[in-house]
This record gives structure tokens, sequence and C-alpha cells, in this order.
């Protein structure tokens, strides 16, 4: 019961971007814009990715940067897990052909100040195409 009362979390912001032919190239970027208007609670920032069987690999390496409007916040390389490795089993809700994974980025993150922000996605797997690519997202709780 305390857990409950403790902390909720209410969507603020969600986006994704789907790629055509369902294929990421290397050149595309996924950006996100969206604006902080309250810096008193935190926030918890998710990754949404949704691939399907075609995908020809068990992981997948994303560069994650958030910007405000002067300077680079955050960067990362990310290591996701899309397929068991001894398996190949997919991980990740699925609907028809489609997989979807939701993984925290940043959690209990406090904003400086009120105003305008970005995340940029980019694939790191350098491949030209990477095949099997539906969306990339981002979805932002505010944290009560």
């Amino acid at each position: 019961m305390f857990l409950l009362i403790s902390c909720t979390e209410e969507r603020y912001f969600e986006d994704n971007y789907d790629f055509n032919d369902r294929i990421w190239n290397m050149e595309e970027t996924a950006e996100f814009n969206f604006e902080i208007d309250s810096v008193e609670l935190p926030y918890q920032i998710k990754l949404n990715i949704r691939n399907t069987m075609d995908y020809p690999y068990r992981n997948l390496y994303i560069k994650y940067q958030l910007k405000d409007s002067s300077y680079l916040m955050e960067e990362k390389l990310l290591n996701l897990k899309l397929f068991e490795d001894k398996t190949g089993k997919p991980y990740g809700n699925h609907q028809s052909d489609i997989y979807s994974h939701q993984l925290i980025l940043q959690d209990s993150v406090y904003f400086p100040e009120k105003g305008k922000y970005k995340i940029a996605l980019k694939q790191y797997m350098r491949e030209e195409e990477l095949k099997g690519m539906v969306s990339a997202g981002i979805r932002i709780e505010q944290l009560r």
C-alpha cells in the first residue's frame, strides 16, 4: 500500500518515430522535441522500440542524447537485448509480427529549468539499412 501512495507515474509526453519500409537508415535520427513546464517534480524517461522478426540481430545499439537549448545534458550508448541469446526467442510484447519493448533510460530526472528540450536517437549498429525496425520512441512520465 505504501508503494502505491508514494510514487505514481503520469504520462507527460510520448511520441514515436516510424521508419519507412521498416528500415532504420544509419543517417536517420529520431528526434523528439518537448517542453518542461514544472521543475519541482522528477521525471522518468523511457525508450520505446518496435521491431519485427526480420530484425537480423539479437541486440540493438542506440546512441541516446538529451539536450536543452544550450548544451548536451546526457549522452549514452545503449545496448538493448531484443532476442534471447540461446534460443533466439524475441523479448517484448507482441501484436501480430511486431514486438514492443520499453525500458527506462533515466529515472527520477529533475530538469534544471523550464523550457524546450530535445532527445535524439540514432542506431549504432553500423549497418546502412537496419531491417526489421518499425519505430523508436520516447515516453516521459512525471513522478508524483
